[in-house]
């Protein structure tokens, strides 16, 4: 039943100029393009972002005022939307294309999905090379343009060793299959913390830092991590 509500309160604004009450205290203003089962797609400047519903704390029209900033988008983006995809199908699409993804209130990362698994993904980043992120901390995806040129490279600037890894299924599984590597958690974020991974307990990650501290993170704190 809340699931048939979410979808007719989200049906009236489609093609409307809208304000998004995002978590974290932000609000993001665009044309509501379309939405799925659990993301919907927002046009701003010449951009779509892909927003899981989960972040949303609410959602309004926008005055006259506020809407005449924005411009109507010519055509939808590659990556289309039903009622039935989830988030995983939007990242299963999203994969191998040039994203800006954002996780932390503090910067967006640039970069490439390599492998999408039960509750995160592998994500390379050409400034942090490879990173974790579990899907309950992806705000927004915003894909580039096919014709795009990221950082004036004209040839993807993916290293083919990224995709031939193997990774745990699940985020929890990974960190424990990292024991004794150097990590670092939250990076983006004023708490980020790196260290030697000791263990990994039921809620928590065990890190050694650089002065031989022993420090504890909750996992269900941790938005991404950089792994080797």
């Amino acid at each position: 039943m809340r699931r048939i509500f979410v979808v007719e309160l989200i049906k009236i604004y489609i093609g409307e100029p809208v304000a998004l009450d995002l978590l974290g205290k932000k609000e993001l203003s665009g044309i509501l393009v379309d939405f799925g089962s659990e993301v919907l797609i927002l046009y701003r400047q010449d951009e779509y972002f892909y927003i899981p519903l989960f972040h949303i704390r609410g959602i309004r029209s926008l005055s006259k005022e506020e809407a005449d900033t924005l411009t109507q988008p010519d055509k939808l983006t590659e990556i289309s939307l039903t009622e039935e995809l989830s988030l995983k199908k939007v990242l299963e699409a999203a994969k191998g294309v040039f994203l800006e993804i954002n996780v932390t209130a503090a910067q967006p990362f640039h970069g490439y999905i390599t492998n999408i698994l039960d509750d995160y993904v592998v994500f390379f980043s050409p400034t942090y090379q490879t990173m974790l992120i579990p899907f309950q901390h992806i705000k927004w995806l915003i894909p580039y343009p096919p014709a795009s040129h990221p950082y004036g490279f004209k040839n993807t600037i993916l290293p083919a060793t990224s995709t031939a890894k193997s990774f745990a299924r699940t985020f929890a599984s990974q960190i424990e299959k990292m024991a004794g590597a150097f990590i670092t958690c939250n990076v983006g974020e004023k708490e980020s913390k790196s260290g030697k991974l000791l263990s990994k307990g039921n809620h928590f990650v065990h890190l050694l830092t650089a002065k031989e501290r022993q420090i504890h993170i909750s996992i269900p704190h941790i938005k991404n991590i950089i792994c080797p």
